[in-house]
């Protein structure tokens, strides 16, 4: 697999947090999003990850999950799993994110958190709520000063 950020070869350590990113996602039950994080913080190597999935003690039944009413109102998106994971080491870390954009829902939390760094999937160009929700988290990352790359991969 070929990594990519803005057509330039990504580091080592990009494509390793990536990869660690993209395990974390298939551990997701949600069948539609299977999304993982890893973050990483400098200060002293420390790492948390998270994927999507119900916060703990509420039963992710497939009822639950096949629901896109109830599901969206029940999910922790994989970046805030590893932020809460993480609790103040997040400040001035990188936080890599695999199988969607990151939405603006995330975008706050990420921001507040002190992630510096973000490296994730670019958002499309359609007009789909995600791919909206994901130009206006890269608008509010600029807006706050945070480090965004895109990446893009091939087989």
């Amino acid at each position: 697999m070929n990594f990519l950020i803005e057509s330039k070869p990504m580091s080592k350590w990009d494509i390793r947090f990536c990869k660690l990113a993209k395990h974390a996602s298939e551990w997701s039950k949600d069948p539609n999003a299977q999304v993982g994080a890893a973050l990483f913080s400098k200060k002293g190597g420390d790492i948390s990850i998270g994927y999507n999935g119900f916060p703990m003690g509420v039963e992710d039944s497939a009822d639950r999950l096949n629901d896109s009413d109830v599901k969206l109102e029940l999910v922790v998106h994989a970046e805030v799993n590893a932020i809460i994971a993480a609790g103040s080491r997040s400040f001035g870390s990188t936080l890599y994110v695999w199988g969607k954009p990151i939405c603006a829902r995330c975008a706050g939390p990420i921001i507040q958190a002190g992630v510096k760094r973000v490296v994730a999937l670019k958002p499309g160009e359609s007009d789909s709520k995600w791919d909206i929700s994901g130009k206006t988290a890269y608008d509010m990352f600029v807006e706050a000063g945070i480090e965004v790359d895109f990446y893009s991969f091939s087989e």
